[in-house]
């Protein structure tokens, strides 16, 4: 046998040794590094006013973290929080805040700015706290 076979044989022996040492390291059943189980969707604020809206999913200086497009929910595109903590009524600004609870969406009150308003994170009987803004207008 010549010696570039030996070493050949003796490289091949060496990887499969490798494989087998870091194969048993992961059990079989160990699901890849990339997969991340998705949040819990607690709270969500829907705008179906024809403006952005800012929006907030933490207790943060200032009145807003993001602005919520037209027709969109806070736990969709562009945001996707699993939670929504406030919503800012610019000056000069009203919004009718609605909420979801028992198979249909009721009126909370119209609020108007300037504030930052901060809306509930659980409603009696649901397991999602709904929240909608609606009619925006002058006030």
């Amino acid at each position: 046998m010549t010696k570039s076979n030996v070493l050949t044989r003796r490289l091949a022996v060496l990887v499969l040794a490798l494989a087998a040492v870091f194969g048993a390291a992961a059990p079989a059943s160990a699901a890849p590094a990339s997969e991340v189980a998705p949040l819990q969707l607690l709270s969500y604020i829907s705008n179906e006013t024809g403006i952005s809206i800012g929006v907030s999913k933490d207790n943060v200086a200032g009145n807003y973290q993001a602005l919520l497009p037209a027709h969109r929910r806070t736990d969709g595109s562009p945001l996707y929080w699993s939670r929504a903590l406030s919503f800012y009524v610019g000056a000069g600004s009203c919004v009718q805040l609605w909420y979801y609870q028992a198979g249909s969406w009721k009126f909370s009150r119209t609020w108007a700015g300037a504030r930052e308003v901060f809306v509930g994170q659980s409603i009696a009987g649901e397991s999602v706290a709904r929240w909608a803004l609606r009619s925006h207008h002058a006030c």
